[in-house]
């Protein structure tokens, strides 16, 4: 086990910040989504080039590997009441009870507890809040300004995912300002969106077509999915002046064993580069690496979950495994648990100083301004080299945030 624990470096927020003018966030996607702009940072010798996304297949290298997150955005925003009459917008994030497995809950047709955002007044510990077009109710068992937990229940024989695609409504970001529209319920979903149980995109995937992927397969380049389901922590600043006292948000994320092999085929094929399509597609291999590197270290009867702590892409004591060392360990334990899939749950920080041990290029939108995701981008490519980016987007008028322009930041020397 390790002795020492995780030492990350003393950041200061203000180094993560920029002024990002309301014009340049777009608020409703381009006509195809395959047509956005993409800025190319390398970098090996940390140059900027402006091309377009549909240029993808021939940046990276033939014969690699693409990993793309195959979450599906929940109908996850509901119109309620209270018994007095008044309107409440509730918010589902993530399920507590009886279990935490999103898919599960969603599919299940007895009554769940979820922790949401309440929005409205006079909202009390008791409450029994009311869908009125349904027979949806949600009891609040716990408040904390504006966070709750809620119990949903309704009547019906069918699906909790059946009942809010019914009444729910698509959780669009907070910066976006309007409600989603039926444009919306289309492009706000990667046309690879399976595995239901977030409430907010893997917006870099949203870039991606059909078209997108044959002209992939032309170059030999392979596409594997992993989940990892989108809390709304991904939108929340950091609340911290030192980013070491900022408390990270737990995201749940999966794979399956087949994944996990394909992956270890390309670790050792002359072609080891590995891709990661968004933040989350990178913080899931990230964690995955971190997991089978703790087992590395301290054997497979360690640890009886897949979790993975803020501070662990810091931890020196991992950074000594490879990723070969790491899968390999990884599927080892999945054979002493019969696992044919991998869940855990998330609390991963990758920031400035951390090792990045899994992935060799970063397909990613551009983000706000005090974000995780900005932090993200900086420990990807350098700690003054994300401004150089940023600089370089707002110069050349790029779109920004969720619906806004690609990005393509290779790390690894091509």
């Amino acid at each position: 086990m390790s002795s020492t624990p995780p030492s990350p470096p003393s950041l200061s927020l203000d180094q993560f910040t920029y002024d990002l003018p309301a014009h340049f966030i777009a608020v409703h996607p381009l006509p195809e989504r395959d047509q956005s702009r993409m800025l190319v940072y390398r970098l090996a010798d940390n140059s900027i080039s402006h091309q377009h996304f549909t240029d993808l297949p021939e940046l990276l290298p033939r014969g690699s590997l693409l990993v793309v997150n195959c979450t599906r955005v929940i109908a996850a925003r509901i119109n309620m009441v209270k018994p007095t009459g008044g309107a409440v917008e509730v918010l589902l994030t993530d399920p507590v009870s009886p279990i935490r497995d999103p898919a599960v809950v969603l599919a299940s047709t007895e009554p769940s507890a979820w922790r949401c955002l309440i929005g409205g007044r006079n909202v009390f510990v008791g409450m029994v809040l009311q869908e009125p077009h349904s027979d949806l109710e949600a009891t609040v068992t716990e408040r904390t300004g504006t966070e709750a937990i809620v119990e949903l229940s309704w009547s019906r024989g069918i699906s909790l995912s059946q009942v809010l695609s019914e009444v729910g409504h698509l959780p669009l970001p907070p910066y976006i300002h309007r409600a989603a529209d039926a444009e919306d319920n289309v492009r706000y979903q990667t046309v690879y969106a399976v595995d239901e149980g977030s409430v907010a995109a893997p917006t870099a995937g949203l870039h991606f077509t059909e078209r997108s992927f044959n002209a992939l397969a032309l170059r030999d380049i392979e596409r594997t999915e992993v989940t990892l389901h989108v809390g709304l922590g991904t939108f929340r600043p950091v609340d911290a002046v030192d980013v070491r006292d900022h408390q990270m948000h737990e995201e749940r994320f999966g794979m399956t064993r087949a994944v996990l092999e394909k992956i270890l085929r390309h670790v050792r094929s002359g072609v080891p580069w590995i891709t990661a399509v968004g933040t989350t597609s990178l913080r899931t291999l990230e964690s995955v690496f971190l997991f089978g590197a703790k087992l590395c270290r301290d054997g497979l009867a360690s640890h009886h979950t897949a979790d993975v702590e803020q501070w662990d892409a810091f931890d020196t004591s991992l950074q000594q495994f490879t990723r070969e060392d790491s899968i390999d360990k990884v599927l080892a334990w999945m054979d002493s648990h019969v696992l044919h899939e991998i869940w855990g749950n998330t609390r991963l920080m990758i920031a400035p100083g951390c090792n990045i041990a899994m992935v060799d290029a970063l397909v990613t939108n551009f983000h706000q301004p005090g974000n995780t995701l900005l932090l993200l981008v900086a420990g990807f490519c350098g700690e003054h080299e994300w401004r150089k980016i940023y600089d370089a987007a707002l110069e050349n008028k790029y779109r920004f945030l969720s619906y806004g322009d690609s990005s393509l930041l290779i790390r690894t020397p091509l």
